[in-house]
């Protein structure tokens, strides 16, 4: 009996489709206000991804949102396409998080908030 189990299982895991994406990579982004999952869906190797969720946990208000975003990158034209943050929008308001540890929040191009964190691998 247990070997047919552990046989199902196994058929299970190297069966599964390519086409089922599993995030290529996670990290939290912590600030005094926000502690923030960025979940990078795109294969590995992808410089730029437009397939990344962000799930925002305001601390004192112990609220949490989910949105959908992409990374920010510069210069693909000229093939360099350097990475430097995140970008997502939700009910008029933009955040980003850039590389360097800042979360900006802005809102009809007005910022709003900044706020320096760390990020977590």
């Amino acid at each position: 009996m247990r070997q047919k189990r552990l046989l199902c299982i196994l058929s299970v895991i190297f069966t599964v489709p390519p086409q089922i994406s599993f995030a290529a990579y996670t990290s939290v982004f912590e600030t005094k206000n926000y502690d923030i999952t960025i979940n990078v869906r795109c294969s590995e190797g992808n410089v730029s991804c437009d397939d990344v969720v962000f799930t925002l946990l305001n601390k004192q208000k112990q609220t949490s949102l989910v949105m959908k975003g992409k990374t920010l990158n510069r210069d693909c034209i000229t093939g360099s396409c350097d990475f430097y943050g995140y970008e997502f929008k939700n009910k008029g308001r933009i955040y980003k998080i850039y590389q360097y540890g800042i979360l900006d929040i802005s809102k009809k191009g007005k910022l709003i908030s900044s706020e320096s964190g760390v990020f977590r691998y």
